[in-house]
């Protein structure tokens, strides 16, 4: 596949069999050595989507502003709207899907071709993949989950979803159905018998748009000195896009130890651009290349958010910037919600703790109490949130109840997104214990806590 995408090296990387699919090198490389460089032209690119994708948006764009669009400069990044950027990226792989592996209804080289036929046949199952997205998940899933901040976060990403899908689908169904254009410029394809079926393209708009959230990247065009020279880029780039995450934040086992980017000789010239994976640190034969996804891959339910999948955490790793939180759980308190970290306490949880502490009967000791008043952690204060959170953490591992239903509850997606339902519980399970250790040993601990 290297060789048809023309990516270089050809024969340093191979697919890892064992456990969750990544990639890995048959030889070491040095810090700073190029891993992977794959040419732009070989991947998709949100500035370029397909000509009837284009043409729909500019022809939108003259009717809403009562001009002529741009209709000679197709790579001016200015006419699309930048928050549309998996939509467009969305409607390259289904043009690529219907195309069989063309995009655009324009010429592609042959290798090319092949290497994407190759590529999107090695994607993940489409029903697998829409169960790992918790935007698809049903309620009784979601609640199972045990975080607020997931729920939260799936109602609002489920409108947006659903926007994106009809407006993608209702634009894919007037390309396949027009008769006007010239044949370049809309898809040609012997699917023609999907044409008004909405459930379908809707069901093959969400597909896409899966591949998009979870396989694109973001990178910054600038020069070889850090100077930005055009707004940032989302790009899909087969091969790179089977590299698993690993913090960047912890340093041993699971932690990131390569970087990516935008490299061309020429300012505003991404004709030539290739899009390079650099080893950050020394990497060994047979050792797995791992990036960084971001601050959208952490805490842990916002990594299940978007990129479908629960990251683990070694809490014995060392920490690169200890001001740095890689995951949180979510901890109540007289019917207040808070994020807690192992090694931070919020203060508004202190005042909440210590104000209920000055009620508590448990206690009559009036110089253990001494600065509950003014939301000190004192280790009376401390006792008592690591109490919550070990009653917290115990109810995450305790079998939720399931509300019966006519859905088949031994389906391969329905099993798979309970498992990963469960992950995350477990994660906050883990988060929600440690913190209340920590809490113990200051509370055990009078000299530091004075």
């Amino acid at each position: 596949m290297c060789k048809l995408l023309k990516a270089e090296p050809v024969d340093n990387l191979y697919l890892s069999t064992g456990g969750e699919r990544g990639v890995c090198l048959n030889k070491s490389v040095k810090r700073g050595d190029a891993i992977l460089s794959i040419p732009i032209s070989s991947c998709f690119r949100d500035d370029e989507p397909p000509r009837w994708y284009e043409q729909r948006a500019s022809s939108h764009d003259e009717v809403e502003g009562g001009g002529d669009a741009n209709e000679n400069d197709i790579t001016d990044y200015e006419k699309y709207n930048p928050s549309a950027w998996a939509s467009r990226l969305a409607a390259s792989v289904l043009d690529m899907e219907l195309n069989q592996g063309g995009v655009g209804g324009e010429a592609v080289d042959r290798d090319l071709k092949l290497g994407r036929e190759i590529w999107q046949s090695m994607l993940p199952d489409k029903d697998i993949l829409h169960a790992s997205l918790p935007v698809h998940w049903g309620e009784e899933v979601l609640a199972t989950s045990k975080c607020t901040a997931l729920e939260l976060a799936v109602d609002s990403a489920y409108f947006a979803r659903a926007s994106a899908v009809t407006n993608l689908s209702e634009e894919l169904n007037q390309a396949l159905d027009s008769k006007d254009g010239e044949g370049d410029d809309i898809i040609m394809t012997e699917e023609m018998d999907i044409v008004g079926d909405m459930e379908t393209l809707q069901r093959k708009c969400h597909d896409a748009l899966d591949i998009v959230q979870t396989r694109a990247c973001r990178v910054e065009r600038t020069c070889e000195d850090g100077v930005q020279w055009g707004p940032p880029l989302r790009i899909l780039a087969p091969i790179f896009d089977f590299i698993n995450h690993g913090s960047s934040r912890t340093k041993g086992k699971g932690s990131a130890n390569a970087s990516f980017g935008i490299e061309n000789k020429l300012m505003c010239n991404m004709h030539d651009a290739k899009f390079v994976v650099r080893a950050a640190r020394d990497i060994l034969e047979g050792e797995e290349v791992l990036i960084d996804y971001g601050d959208s891959a952490r805490p842990a339910w916002r990594c299940l958010t978007s990129y479908g999948f629960v990251p683990e955490y070694d809490a014995k790793s060392e920490v690169v910037d200890e001001e740095q939180v890689e995951n949180v759980a979510e901890l109540w308190m007289n019917g207040l919600r808070f994020e807690v970290d192992t090694q931070s306490v919020p203060f508004d949880l202190v005042e909440v703790a210590a104000a209920q502490a000055l009620y508590d009967d448990s206690s009559e000791d009036d110089n253990e109490r001494e600065g509950e008043e003014d939301g000190i952690l004192t280790p009376f204060v401390a006792q008592a949130i690591a109490k919550r959170a070990t009653e917290a953490a115990f109810n995450l591992i305790l079998e939720p109840e399931m509300v019966e239903t006519e859905k088949v509850w031994d389906s391969p997606e329905f099993v798979h997104a309970m498992s990963l339902a469960a992950l995350l519980r477990w994660s906050q399970h883990k988060v929600l214990l440690a913190f209340a250790e920590n809490l113990n040993e200051f509370s055990s601990s009078p000299s530091e806590a004075e």
